[in-house]
């Protein structure tokens, strides 16, 4: 099992394929990369140096002392450079895109491409509560919830509840984190710094993402320059994985609309 040690955290990564142009494969809320690896990952490696990896505290990767949004970037960032990448297409579903994205902000010169699956650069006040009541059940079970009305965050969204939030006792303090960053984009969005991204960038977002839905995406398209923006009608939460051959035909044309593919 590949381990990373980044100093104040160890990672475990996966790594398929060879080539130029190296992809970055980032996971969503409390995952791992596995279900990637598994699934999808052989296509990449056809392509890709493919590189898969699980955030610190989640999956494979060990526990840490402190977990924070800075702390997943830098992670993704030591690790490239530990395997001697200089550049990379860099993509993230849903909780991976606002890592993708905080990563892109603090590490440009490390993108060749970043590619934003089903995400988000704010929370809407619902969604914002619904996102911290999550870490509070995973943190306290369901007592978190005794007395919490919590209306969806938008039409055919549907609220949290305990049964929902089910998590390995050895992940909590990672899983609690994201989720309280995800609903702190509320009150500390990224939206604001988008406008200074010059990275080439891809945007999908699926027409049926009862999770996420599509207006972040749009919010995002809209504000980085230059970028693309791919909604797929009938594709949920995670496009790659919804719609995988729309999705893949996608990247190419983007990547080499780009110069970044012949």
């Amino acid at each position: 099992m590949p381990l990373m040690d980044l100093g104040d955290a160890t990672i475990h990564y996966e790594e398929r394929g060879s080539g130029p142009l190296t992809f970055v494969f980032c996971h969503g809320l409390g995952g791992s990369g596995e279900g990637f690896e598994r699934d999808d990952m052989d296509w990449y490696a056809q392509h890709f140096r493919t590189i898969s990896w699980d955030n610190r505290g989640l999956g494979r990767s060990a526990p840490s002392a402190k977990y924070s949004l800075p702390l997943y970037a830098a992670d993704l960032t030591g690790l490239l450079r530990n395997l001697g990448v200089e550049k990379a297409v860099v993509m993230g579903v849903s909780w991976g895109g606002v890592v993708v994205q905080r990563f892109t902000l603090d590490y440009p010169e490390m993108c060749a491409a970043i590619v934003l699956d089903s995400t988000s650069s704010e929370s809407n006040p619902r969604a914002s509560d619904n996102w911290y009541m999550r870490g509070e059940v995973a943190r306290l079970g369901a007592a978190a919830l005794e007395g919490k009305s919590l209306a969806p965050a938008f039409e055919g969204h549907a609220t949290v509840s305990a049964a929902q939030v089910r998590v390995k006792p050895e992940h909590v303090e990672s899983y609690v984190a994201q989720a309280r960053t995800v609903a702190a984009l509320r009150e500390h969005p990224l939206t604001p710094y988008l406008s200074k991204v010059a990275i080439p960038t891809l945007v999908v977002a699926g027409g049926q993402d009862e999770v996420a839905g599509a207006g972040g995406s749009v919010i995002i398209s809209r504000l980085i320059p230059g970028s693309r923006l791919e909604i797929l009608p009938e594709a949920g939460h995670g496009v790659y994985r919804h719609a995988p051959a729309e999705f893949r035909a996608i990247l190419l044309d983007f990547l080499r609309q780009r110069g970044l593919m012949p």
